[in-house]
């Protein structure tokens, strides 16, 4: 194995891609959409490549964000079909040491569900997670406004009142970390940012959305992407979550949309799979979250 470099970006994309169409994996963003959330990657030290004999066969790329019990790291690895098991292996491995050298509390490994790490690294299955689609082409539930709030649109937010308002809807979420505005709107446009707003002036809840064109994959493009569902406490069980969603599906068909998807925790306390599945939703493919935590 070598460090990677960012000129193993196209070949790196090229692997997902493959990954892709063989249902090991449930999306890759293009090569330009990744290279921008990959800015300020540190390839030398957070990075490492396999070569075969026809190209790269195996790469392994280590983030990290912070979390209030210290930093979390996501391990994500890709392997060619001939290198599902000692390869991918010998790449989780290094992900570990790197993790723990670096100080993290836990690092995490998504998987599609019914494939497994082997033995010995230390990692267990601990969470399902879902991405759920519907199609945009057929009738859409009508939004119904809930009585005492009022929807605003992104453009008409205060800068940093949307991250405060996702952080605060998420914060009793499994393994959240707050995010800044920048961080939470990257690539995602603020006309599709959505709040409901209390009569009184309280923020209730809010939605993200963007639009996203994906190759090898079979969803009718482009896909409009529903994200941060969030409702804070005091104002769940209202309908809010129901009137976001379905006022989103109208905006993103709007917007050009084909396909909407979204993703949700399988074990969501708040019932959101069940919402989602009221409003035309189907899980599409699902994950399952590998955890090592370092005491």
């Amino acid at each position: 194995m070598r460090p990677g470099r960012a000129e193993d970006l196209p070949a790196l994309v090229s692997l997902l891609e493959a990954e892709v169409r063989e249902g090991r994996r449930d999306v890759v963003p293009g090569e330009r959409r990744l290279g921008h959330m990959l800015t300020g990657f540190d390839w030398e030290a957070s990075s490492r490549m396999s070569d075969g004999g026809g190209g790269l066969d195996g790469a392994v790329l280590v983030t990290h964000r912070s979390h209030p019990e210290g930093p979390v790291t996501r391990i994500e690895v890709a392997v060619a079909a001939t290198g599902l098991g000692e390869l991918r292996h010998r790449l989780v491995e290094w992900g570990l040491q790197l993790s723990r050298a670096a100080g993290a509390v836990a690092a995490q490994v998504w998987l599609p569900r019914g494939q497994e790490l082997g033995a010995g690294l230390g990692v267990e299955p601990v969470r399902p997670w879902w991405r759920m689609d519907r199609d945009l082409g057929g009738r859409l539930t009508a939004p119904q406004p809930v009585p005492g709030y009022r929807l605003v649109v992104g453009p008409a937010v205060m800068p940093g009142v949307l991250a405060d308002a996702h952080n605060r809807s998420f914060a009793d979420h499994w393994r959240y970390s707050p995010r800044t505005e920048d961080e939470l709107m990257a690539g995602r446009p603020r006309e599709l940012a959505v709040l409901a707003v209390a009569d009184g002036g309280e923020i209730a809840a809010v939605t993200l959305g963007q639009i996203e064109s994906y190759a090898a994959d079979a969803r009718a493009q482009p896909v409009g992407i529903v994200g941060s569902v969030g409702t804070m406490p005091e104002h769940r069980r209202r309908g809010l979550a129901r009137w976001l969603v379905a006022d989103h599906l109208v905006r993103l068909r709007e917007s050009g949309a084909r396909t909407a998807s979204l993703y949700v925790d399988g074990l969501n306390p708040t019932g959101a799979p069940r919402l989602y599945s009221d409003l035309g939703f189907e899980v599409a493919f699902e994950s399952e979250v590998w955890e090592a935590t370092f005491p």
